[in-house]
């Protein structure tokens, strides 16, 4: 549910670029205005307390075509501003010389608080990491900048698309460190299925089925895996060969060396 607040705390606020573009407290969501204002605010979420020129600006929002960008722009800011205030973010929005900035912390925007865990996850134990992780990914469901489209949008999508992504792949490597391989291999499936020339993610399959007993699964991943890799001119690494080696040997699955924490 989407609602209009008139104040807030600050602390609980999350500004969303994963699904809708709006913010939300405690869980309730709060819009962020009409499809324009929503367009203004992405480049702002990416490029927190980083100058963002009103000429980029007008491209996120008219899509390379603006027509009345520079009277319309000031417009937006202005009610953009109105919507921060409410939030209790008075102030954050700089706009100066035809340069604005949105003075925000990291941990309340979703993508960067996804991007700073993934840089952290390493100092961090296992069962920690896990947790985090799964809450950051739920935080972060959804399609990503949900109802909008263009060419800037459109290649903004696919890099939120790909980090999380590189979360999922990092808690999966986390669960298996954990012994929960077994647990995972919906999601792998999933993942494999999406890309299946990526060779990682089909090697993480492979392994999680053969654990769970599926080892006529995990070859047939590993045959259509193949076939994508003839269709792009790429060859099967090595620790993939390896592995379907021992799988057509019914040998236990080894955990990978990328698992050890070490690497």
């Amino acid at each position: 549910m989407t609602k209009e607040f008139d104040i807030l705390s600050t602390e609980t606020v999350m500004f969303h670029l994963y699904g809708t573009v709006e913010a939300s407290i405690d869980g309730v969501r709060i819009g962020l205005g009409t499809e324009k204002e929503r367009r203004m605010v992405v480049p702002l979420l990416l490029t927190i307390r980083r100058p963002v020129s009103y000429l980029e600006l007008a491209d996120w929002m008219w899509d390379g075509s603006p027509t009345s960008a520079p009277d319309d722009l000031g417009r937006y800011m202005g009610d953009f501003r109105t919507r921060l205030t409410q939030l209790g973010f008075r102030g954050a929005l700089v706009n100066r010389d035809r340069v604005c900035r949105l003075n925000v912390a990291s941990e309340q925007v979703d993508l960067h608080r996804l991007t700073t865990l993934l840089t952290e996850v390493d100092q961090l134990d296992d069962e920690t990491a896990a947790r985090r992780l799964r809450d950051t990914l739920t935080l972060c469901g959804g399609e990503p900048l949900a109802g909008l489209s263009g060419h800037r949008i459109d290649a903004c999508r696919q890099v939120l698309l790909e980090e999380r992504r590189r979360a999922e792949m990092t808690l999966i490597r986390v669960d298996f460190r954990l012994g929960r391989a077994a647990h995972r291999v919906p999601d792998l499936v999933r993942l494999f299925l999406d890309r299946p020339e990526d060779t990682a993610v089909a090697t993480l399959t492979m392994q999680a089925l053969a654990i769970s007993g599926r080892q006529a699964e995990a070859l047939g991943v590993y045959r259509r895996c193949c076939e994508r890799l003839v269709e792009l001119g790429m060859k099967v690494p090595p620790q993939m060969a390896d592995l379907h080696g021992r799988i057509l040997r019914d040998e236990p699955a080894i955990a990978e060396p990328e698992l050890e924490r070490h690497l």
